[in-house]
């Protein structure tokens, strides 16, 4: 199985808000605060997933749409693998979210909170990275992911 995970941002005066979300009781890891999380389905592009599971997990669409320069690894002990899950960040409307079954909290937090609220080390690296990233022109510029116009879907 391929995951991803995608931070969705927006900037304000005050700087960068991060919305992470609590994953629901009735569901694998509950209780743990992560950002967008899924599955990559059979065939499925990793940054599509991604768009996808923005959608699915809080409805929200992207203004721009990043592949992050970060990869999470985990060991699974319970089927003995490593995995790599590709990062994607996601520049939104600072609003409420529709939140999926899978999570029953959100929070928009400041860098220092979000560093703070994350549950697990790869969540806080892939966070650390997006600053850096976003004042790097050159950088951003190869990173975007590009949407068509309005309707926010992918240019073919």
């Amino acid at each position: 199985m391929k995951y991803i995970d995608v931070f969705p941002f927006s900037q304000s005066k005050e700087g960068l808000h991060f919305l992470l979300l609590r994953r629901a009781p009735e569901n694998s890891y509950p209780g743990i605060w992560q950002p967008v999380a899924g599955k990559i389905k059979p065939d499925e592009p990793a940054w599509q997933a991604g768009l996808r599971e923005l959608e699915e997990e809080t409805g929200l669409v992207p203004d721009h749409f990043y592949a992050l320069d970060h990869v999470s690894t985990y060991y699974l002990h319970r089927t003995d693998e490593v995995i790599h899950i590709p990062s994607f960040m996601a520049e939104v409307e600072q609003k409420d979210p529709e939140l999926s079954h899978e999570h029953d909290a959100f929070q928009w937090l400041m860098m220092e909170d979000a560093l703070k609220t994350a549950s697990w080390t790869p969540y806080r690296k892939a966070l650390e990275s997006i600053p850096t990233l976003l004042s790097s022109s050159p950088a951003l510029a190869l990173a975007k992911i590009l949407l068509k116009n309005d309707k926010n879907r992918l240019n073919h």
